[in-house]
């Protein structure tokens, strides 16, 4: 496995029923689950330190099939449970014998150690007198004093920090970070890397990278978005014998966030009904508008990516240069040139409306939109997707509508998906790139909150999320789960995706699948989902995500957009 690269199914050792695997895809607040854990502790009638000896266990467990040879471990032990969790793995480390040396680092803190890990601590203490058994102790300050050496190290363990960090690592925290960094050795980290916040993923300082990464109870949001994938590695999961307790209504109810990949295609896409007698104007009338001088390239992706996500039929209004290009890359695509009657009458046909790939922010694009928006807000029931400058236009319409301009009633949209990346984001919100991306859950609440319908704040571990009122019932069954809570977080996608023209794509397939009367939620989610795998699947495909381009997805739409149960791999698609 390349070091630091995010595997994004995660991983359990330990099989559960099927109800149970429903946890693998759900994420707590890790403040709630601080809180929740010593309820549920006392309902199964066990100590907190009970349940740390079970985390100890199942982290131990997985570095020994991850590294079954290793001999050398360094523990790095902090002041507060984390660290009673790095006790207790030094602890089952040091009873493998055949050679095994164990050294653990402790980080002092100003208070006592929590009970917890002061009873692991004192385990940890006896085992050392035991014979045959080489456990090396050495306090922080020391160590680094020392040079802080990791020759020879086979596995570093960190349990620096754990979920109720607060602001970035100072100190000797921050000095044993940077070192085993630096080492490059593999870094198993428990619960979480020390220095990601958990709520967020946002690293404000010193953060391990670990290669692996063992959870507990609950997935925790800020594993999922952010800085996640440069700090997590392969994330597993285990839920130390909680799963019934985390079942219980009383815990759904509390659930964050829902984690989606790419197996949540099928039930995502799947109809209730077979549809076979049908013909192209009830697979949905599509129109695109935007491609202003220069950028004819947007317009022409988000209409072909429409095309072949199953849209039936797709009606382009740009600049009359674009119309000629178009037609030769993709013939089946109506163009015409952007006019205020093509604009009326486009309305007036379709079934939804996609604008903003290659819009551009002067009176030409500004005046389609408001032309766009007004109609839509007379027929409410017409879903739409904006994206790119449309965005950048309404983000200035409402900077202006706060500064006590005239301008339509309200920026609110119930039927609309937005799609904004963070510097998107920031514009309309008024606010910095960085305040986006130091909450990007945050970020979406306000955004929705603000605008309406759906927001897709895309970007490593895209995050979207549904206003209330723009929800509509879905028919009970698999999907109706996935679309449980209000905001989700797409587990897919690669590096390779940061490149000109993604968005447009991801534009025309969302676009597409509204156009064919997928619920506002279900098609955000689902398009997002079939984006980034036919993403990873080209990267798979082609042996890595460097020079990935947009269209080069288009090849692998089909298999994305008629999944199996079983999934489907790359050979599959038609190359």
């Amino acid at each position: 496995m390349r070091r630091n690269s995010f595997i994004r199914t995660i991983s359990t050792y330990t099989r559960y029923p099927d109800e149970q695997q429903k946890l693998l895809y759900l994420a707590w607040s890790a403040a709630w689950l601080r809180k929740a854990e010593v309820e549920a502790a006392r309902v199964q009638g066990i100590t907190l330190y009970d349940l740390m000896q079970r985390a100890a266990a199942a982290f131990f467990k997985v570095v020994c099939t991850e590294v079954p040879n290793a001999k050398k471990w360094l523990v790095l032990c902090g002041s507060g449970n984390n660290g009673g969790d790095g006790f207790e793995v030094a602890r089952r480390a040091s009873s493998r014998g055949g050679g095994t040396c164990v050294t653990v680092i402790t980080v002092a803190g100003s208070k006592p150690l929590p009970p917890e890990a002061a009873a692991a601590y004192a385990a940890l203490q006896e085992e050392r007198q035991k014979p045959g058994v080489e456990i090396v102790m050495k306090d922080a300050r020391t160590w680094l004093e020392e040079g802080a050496s990791l020759s020879g190290v086979d596995v570093v363990v960190d349990g620096l920090l754990g979920t109720g960090m607060g602001g970035a690592p100072r100190g000797d925290y921050a000095a044993i970070i940077d070192r085993v960094n630096e080492s490059g050795k593999p870094c198993f980290a428990i619960d979480i890397p020390s220095g990601l916040d958990a709520e967020t993923g946002d690293v404000k300082g010193s953060c391990i990278r670990a290669v692996h990464t063992v959870t507990f109870i609950a997935v925790k949001p800020g594993l999922l978005t952010g800085s996640a994938r440069n700090h997590v590695g392969k994330l597993h999961y285990d839920s130390l014998d909680l799963a019934d307790w985390l079942l219980l209504p009383d815990q759904q109810r509390d659930v964050f966030c829902r984690r989606l990949e790419s197996s949540h295609l099928f039930p995502l896409l799947s109809r209730s009904e077979p549809r076979r007698c049908i013909n192209k104007a009830m697979n949905g009338k599509l129109l695109v508008v935007g491609g202003d001088s220069g950028f004819g390239g947007a317009i022409a992706m988000a209409a072909e990516a429409a095309l072949r996500s199953g849209c039936g039929l797709v009606r382009v209004l740009t600049r009359a240069e674009h119309a000629a290009p178009i037609m030769c890359r993709c013939p089946e695509v109506m163009t015409q040139t952007l006019t205020e009657e093509s604009l009326r009458m486009g309305l007036q046909w379709a079934s939804c409306v996609a604008i903003g790939p290659g819009l551009g922010q002067g009176a030409w694009g500004i005046e389609a939109l408001r032309v766009v928006e007004i109609h839509l807000r007379e027929n409410i029931n017409i879903p739409s997707v904006w994206d790119a400058d449309a965005l950048n236009i309404l983000a200035a319409f409402s900077r202006k509508r706060n500064d006590g301009e005239q301008q339509p009633p309200s920026v609110r949209l119930n039927n609309r998906v937005i799609t904004p990346h963070s510097a998107e984001a920031s514009r309309l919100l008024g606010c910095t790139v960085s305040e986006v991306e130091q909450n990007r859950y945050r970020a979406a609440e306000e955004l929705v909150a603000r605008y309406g319908g759906v927001v897709l704040l895309k970007g490593p571990g895209t995050v979207l999320r549904i206003a209330e009122d723009a929800r509509v019932p879905v028919p009970t069954g698999t999907a109706a789960e996935l679309l449980f809570p209000a905001c989700a977080v797409a587990d897919v996608g690669n590096s390779g995706m940061a490149s000109g023209g993604m968005g447009d794509v991801l534009t025309g397939i969302i676009a597409g699948l509204l156009a064919q009367q997928f619920p506002l939620w279900q098609a955000t989610c689902a398009g997002c989902l079939v984006h980034g795998t036919a993403a990873d699947l080209a990267a798979s495909s082609q042996g890595g995500e460097r020079g990935l381009t947009a269209t080069t997805l288009f090849k692998y739409l089909p298999v994305c957009l008629k999944p199996t149960p079983e999934g489907f791999q790359a050979s599959q698609c038609y190359l």
